[in-house]
């Protein structure tokens, strides 16, 4: 089959691989649609040459899992890869526990924009515990996970804060009229009962620094190059405030959670309360040129890759 495979020079290359092993609870899929993300850069930068990378996937179960768990043949799903990969090539396998039937009014691309930024969206809120009438900020409110983390930390009932790189990306989340954006130069005007930092470095200390008693900072990504440092006199000014480190495939496979949490996100997607915000669409030959405009920020919102 033919996939989107890691060069050298940290981009892809269109290659012919073999196709995908599987375990008994996995299931292949004749993938439709993935996406691209600046998290992708990352992964390519750090991973070996050949390697398919793509944590997204839609597409239609082509064989199901030996088990006998997950959607059956003919099933058109989204899922994800979690730490396998393999979602931007013609045939991926997937977990059984990380698969969803998805309905016919959810398009391709609103779909692969959901389970890799929503699980990850929704394991930084989780740590916060009970979220009505508190309140939460999110670092990184414009990327992928952050535009998600904003909209569902609204329909629980939080007071919702995006922090934003500068007062030029607040035009990118004007559609959230209940959402207040401050960049990193601006006062915040008070302290966090949840923080779900996704940039790192010195936004995350300082995002410490806003965090209340009996306060959490969900950590989930580390994009900065800098490296973040505890404020002065933290745990003594901040009582009992935790920082957490949060990855989103911890308990996925337990009790259907993953199942569980990727049925929301499809259900709150197609009734219109949840938009990934996807902007634009390419098809696989031109992911190239896609992760190269990633890299300069040249793009904005969510970008899907299309596989024949």
């Amino acid at each position: 089959m033919r996939a989107l495979t890691t060069t050298k020079d940290g981009s892809v290359e269109l290659t012919h691989v073999p196709e995908p092993d599987r375990t008994s609870s996995e299931l292949l899929v004749q993938v439709s649609a993935s996406t691209a993300s600046r998290g992708d850069l990352h992964s390519i930068r750090f991973s070996p040459p050949g390697r398919i990378v793509g944590l997204d996937v839609v597409g239609v179960v082509t064989e199901e899992a030996a088990d006998g768990t997950g959607p059956a043949a003919g099933t058109r799903v989204m899922g994800y890869t979690s730490t396998r990969g393999g979602g931007w090539a013609e045939r991926a396998a997937l977990d059984s526990s990380l698969v969803v039937p998805i309905p016919d009014t959810l398009s391709d691309e609103m779909a692969a924009a959901l389970p890799n930024s929503g699980l990850a969206a929704l394991a930084g809120l989780e740590a916060g515990g009970f979220l009505l009438g508190a309140r939460v900020l999110v670092t990184g409110a414009t990327g992928g996970v952050g535009r998600l983390a904003v909209q569902l930390a609204h329909l629980a009932g939080a007071h919702v804060t995006g922090l934003i790189s500068s007062p030029e990306r607040r035009e990118q989340l004007h559609t959230f009229d209940w959402l207040s954006t401050v960049t990193t130069d601006d006062e915040t005007g008070g302290s966090f009962d949840l923080i779900v930092d996704l940039v790192g470095g010195e936004v995350l200390s300082r995002a410490m620094s806003l965090v209340a008693e009996n306060g959490v900072v969900a950590s989930l990504a580390q994009t900065a190059p800098e490296t973040a440092s505890v404020p002065f006199f933290w745990f003594a000014m901040h009582r009992g405030a935790r920082l957490v480190s949060v990855n989103n495939t911890d308990g996925q496979h337990e009790a259907g959670r993953g199942v569980q949490r990727l049925e929301l996100l499809a259900h709150l997607a197609e009734s219109g309360r949840l938009d990934p915000q996807v902007t634009g669409a390419a098809s696989w030959e031109e992911a190239p040129r896609l992760l190269a405009a990633l890299s300069r920020r040249e793009l904005d919102g969510r970008m899907v890759v299309r596989i024949p």
